[in-house]
């Protein structure tokens, strides 16, 4: 029995909370699922960005649904819409037509002085 009555002389020594600690520590616990806890406001807070994160992307798949609902439009109404579609994608002409691109002529990887047999030096005859 030595060391029951040495676990009660520790236990005697040790501070008794008052009411107000026992409030707070209460308060605490209380307090603890409301931010931690699975419905608590951590939680939430990280759930309304996925929410606006969300709201965001839906709003650019709004714009795409609408641009492509105005090419069906263009379709429907246009016969000339699908032609001019098949020229700038696919790179279509019409029968005997004729396809010219202007351009800058490319220009030449060897420079003057290199070794190129076809080429004339200066000072041969």
């Amino acid at each position: 029995m030595n060391t029951l009555t040495r676990l009660e002389s520790i236990v005697s020594r040790l501070p008794r909370p008052g009411l107000t600690q026992i409030l707070l520590g209460a308060l605490i616990l209380l307090q603890f699922p409301l931010w931690f806890g699975q419905g608590g406001w951590i939680r939430v807070w990280r759930l309304e960005r996925q929410v606006d994160v969300k709201h965001l992307e839906n709003e650019g798949k709004r714009l795409r649904v609408a641009e492509l609902e105005g090419e069906v439009r263009d379709f429907k109404s246009s016969p000339r819409a699908a032609e001019e579609r098949a020229r700038y994608e696919l790179g279509m002409i019409m029968p005997g037509e004729r396809f010219v691109q202007w351009g800058e002529p490319a220009r030449p990887a060897a420079t003057a002085g290199s070794a190129d047999p076809s080429t004339p030096k200066a000072g041969r005859p």
